[in-house]
């Protein structure tokens, strides 16, 4: 008899969704308000539950006995259209079921009352969700033959990916892009970076969820689909699947329009009034770089030209000295003395001395919280994370793949010996791959590396990498180009990185322990950083060569979930961290030990502008994209998106808002960057020749 039941298992998931219906169409009838049934139902939820789960289990057990004493239980279990059937119910339980979930964590987990709103409000775009869930696992049924381990692996998956998006929301306060999916082969780099994320209720739930499932299903009947039913089934519905995910232009598309309201210029926007699912299928693109409207052989070509003209009246002499340059990017360097809070004392005395002194002003960083690749890939290449697609990410998707014209190949062509250092595995973000298209000489990653010592229990210190690159210089008889990233301020702060803790404490009204703790770990990380960058400073100045170093923070850091640390202070909260250029720059110094003649007036620029930056003021002979990128950051010194900073440093949040020949300057600027990364490369011959 517990065969049988076994086996009318979808009778039971059929009964469930027949009395819960029941309900909301008696409901909607009988008070001709569907926002009235669901808040009725969240009111008396345990009675209605009861109430529901009885009625279910007396249908249940009613049906299963009649068929067993006709003798159909096994007739209809060996049916294929009740194999059928019960694959598509548990393709609609997993869909519901995930498209909870994913709404539920994206809005906060606990705060379901927020869910119950959206559900009220959109009923329509959960029911399209779900409906796409439940697609996609009657999908991997097909694809894998049982209705219910296909079932459980597609549910374990959605609850995965929701988790994922919870968690970068949260410490990130972005949520989950397609592109995000082609890091998880580096998740051995990627984990020990955000373990602290992750607490010990969920991973236990997880595991004892899975070792559940897997010995309910090893004991009960299977629901196996013969071959030749998943073979004329798999086609249309994998059809279904690839134009629901890629429905721009197909029959699918008014669908989207008639159930959802993709806003791609606000991704916020986008994935709350949407849910996340349809969020993440709207940024689904084969483009890693956003297409300009206007691109065009012949528009690129008008956009040379314009380049070519601001050449011509910059044309300079090459210099004869060519000094040793220095990228040192140090890992979430950031002065926390801006937010409102006491320390005990400055975490940075040695950075704010010599930038008073020298060369200096902010990094505007694409980045917040993380995604350190995305500010090395405008550093190095000078162009834009502003017109990379949602989520994309150009060393996984693109530098990855081929080689690419860069500040490194430009200074490989001036005869410099150039090199890049990262102490972790070279294969987060690819970088393995990345260094060598971008024209590095050599790559070092932490298995490279002489000086691998930890001034931290999980990452290589500062002054690691402040030994590996001097020992660089001395050793190069040619000028060196050195791009060092530096790792011991990551992320996770708890307290005890450190041996012994901080020696730097924290004291502000409002501030949580948590948010305490969190800042003084931070703080004596900046502190360390600030020796170790004041160390490395005489050094360079004891060196007969001529040196130039630039030191920049690659983005601020994410100081608790939900910019709690950031709320608590009075810096800002969720809508500032999208809008407020304070949430994106990061000290910028430049220093060398000898008479550079660097401008002293340095203001805030985005990383797009190092190269160029660089060149002009070293005296390089540049090419014609290098003299465009200067006048250009004469109208737009700094950009992101929906943050572009004027020559002023007034901000406007859209394009639109720039002079007119501020929008010209970007034109031109997308259409080189998308020319040379994704299109047909119709200048890049002209764009980057050195006469």
């Amino acid at each position: 008899m517990v065969s049988h039941f076994s086996k009318g298992i979808p009778i039971l998931l059929i009964s469930f969704i027949f009395y819960s219906s029941l309900y909301g169409l008696v409901g909607g009838v009988v008070s001709g308000n569907f926002n009235a049934v669901i808040d009725w139902a969240q009111i008396h939820t345990g009675a209605l539950s009861m109430l529901v789960l009885l009625l279910t289990l007396a249908t249940w057990t009613g049906v299963v006995y009649y068929l067993h004493k006709k003798e159909w239980m096994q007739v209809l279990y060996e049916s294929k259209i009740y194999k059928i059937f019960t694959s598509l119910i548990m393709s609609v339980y997993v869909g519901l079921v995930s498209a909870f979930l994913f709404i539920a964590y994206h809005l906060g987990i606990d705060q379901i009352g927020k869910t119950t709103e959206w559900f009220q409000q959109y009923p329509d775009r959960f029911l399209f969700t779900a409906f796409l869930l439940s697609l996609i696992t009657f999908a991997f049924i097909l694809l894998i033959g049982e209705a219910y381990i296909a079932s459980t692996l597609s549910l374990i998956v959605f609850y995965l990916v929701a988790l994922a998006n919870y968690y970068k929301k949260e410490f990130r306060n972005e949520p989950l892009f397609p592109y995000d999916f082609v890091q998880i082969g580096q998740l051995t780099e990627v984990l020990p970076m955000i373990s602290g994320a992750f607490s010990l209720p969920i991973i236990l739930v997880l595991t004892a969820s899975l070792i559940l499932a897997s010995a309910v299903w090893w004991k009960i009947p299977k629901f196996k689909l013969g071959w030749k039913t998943r073979v004329v089934l798999v086609v249309p519905i994998v059809y279904l699947v690839f134009s629901f995910f890629n429905y721009e232009g197909r029959f699918t598309a008014s669908y989207y329009q008639e159930y959802a309201s993709i806003m791609p210029w606000n991704q916020q926007n986008n994935y709350y009034y949407n849910g996340p699912v349809l969020g993440m299928i709207s940024n689904l693109k084969f483009d890693v770089v956003e297409k300009p409207d206007s691109y065009s052989e012949r528009a690129v070509e008008a956009s040379m030209v314009q380049a070519d003209e601001v050449f011509e009246e910059k044309q300079t002499k090459d210099t004869e000295i060519k000094p040793n340059i220095i990228f040192f990017m140090n890992e979430t360097f950031w002065d926390p003395t801006n937010l409102d809070v006491q320390f005990s004392e400055d975490p940075l005395p040695n950075i704010r001395s010599l930038m008073k002194e020298n060369p200096s002003g902010h990094l505007f960083s694409p980045s917040f919280g993380g995604e350190t690749a995305n500010v090395e890939f405008e550093a190095l290449t000078s162009f834009s994370m502003n017109y990379i697609n949602p989520g994309g990410n150009p060393f996984n998707n693109l530098l990855s793949n081929k080689s690419y014209p860069s500040f490194v190949s430009f200074l490989n062509k001036h005869g410099y010996y150039t090199e890049a250092i990262h102490p972790n595995g070279g294969n987060l973000y690819r970088r393995d791959n990345v260094y060598p298209n971008l024209g590095f000489n050599t790559s070092k990653f932490i298995e490279d590396m002489t000086y691998t010592a930890k001034d931290n229990k999980q990452f290589v210190s500062d002054e690691s990498v402040a030994k590996e690159l001097l020992d660089t210089i001395e050793n190069e008889e040619d000028p060196s180009f050195i791009h060092a990233v530096t790792i011991a301020n990551h992320l996770p702060y708890d307290a005890d990185k450190y041996e012994g803790g901080s020696s730097i404490s924290v004291q502000g009204e409002g501030l949580s322990d948590e948010s305490k703790t969190r800042l003084e770990v931070y703080a004596e990380g900046i502190k360390r950083s600030d020796q170790t960058f004041q160390w490395l400073y005489e050094k360079i100045q004891a060196l007969d060569e001529p040196t130039v170093i630039v030191f920049f923070g690659d983005h601020l850091p994410s100081l608790g979930a939900n910019l709690q640390a950031y709320k608590e202070t009075g810096y800002g909260d969720e809508q500032d961290q999208q809008t407020n250029p304070d949430f994106y720059q990061t000290p910028l110094l430049f220093l060398s030990n000898y008479e550079a003649d660097i401008n002293e007036d340095v203001g805030v620029m985005s990383p797009i502008y190092l190269g160029s930056f660089l060149s002009n003021e070293l005296g390089l002979k540049t090419h014609p994209f290098y003299d465009f990128m200067q006048d250009m950051k004469g109208e737009i010194p700094a950009f992101r998106n929906q943050i572009f900073l004027k020559s002023n440093e007034d901000s406007v949040k859209s394009e639109e808002e720039l002079s007119p020949s501020a929008q010209e300057y970007l034109e031109d600027y997308h259409h080189f960057q998308y020319d040379v990364l994704t299109g047909n490369q119709h200048v890049i011959d002209q764009l980057y020749q050195i006469e």
